[in-house]
């Protein structure tokens, strides 16, 4: 599970990067440098948020990565939206409990209302949440 919520991390990172270094080129190799991560994992999710329309990439020997919309159009939710997998949510369930047991047999149908609405605060905190406001709350240049 840790894993998924690296990925989300990873990938607000990369798009905080890139809209910080617009105006420069970036590569995989120096989102890596950034991430402190290998870049066979950056590309890794750079192919989801490729999929997702968020960035777009060159290909040679002046390839760059950049924001393929502006970003402040660019939410945490469209971000979570890539980085998860299909049908994910963030608490499973488990739904093998004893049926017979008055606490095991109810568990399953209360804990599927409230992660219901874990799940939909988390989003809509999410979606109001964008790109150009995390980097513009805290990420400054640093001065010589």
């Amino acid at each position: 599970m840790g894993n998924r919520s690296q990925q989300f991390s990873v990938a607000v990172h990369i798009l905080c990067f890139l809209e910080f270094n617009k105006n420069g080129r970036t590569t995989s190799e120096l989102l890596a440098m950034s991430v402190n991560a290998n870049p066979a994992v950056i590309r890794r999710i750079m192919r989801k948020l490729t999929k997702a329309g968020l960035i777009t990439s060159t290909l040679g020997t002046n390839a760059a990565i950049s924001l393929a919309k502006k970003a402040d159009q660019i939410t945490l939710l469209d971000v979570y939206r890539a980085t998860m997998e299909d049908n994910q949510e963030i608490f499973m369930i488990h739904r093998d409990t004893n049926p017979t047991c008055p606490v095991g047999s109810k568990m399953p149908y209360l804990l599927d209302g409230v992660y219901t609405k874990v799940q939909t605060t988390m989003e809509n905190e999410l979606s109001g949440i964008t790109i150009d406001s995390m980097v513009k709350s805290g990420i400054v240049e640093i001065e010589s």
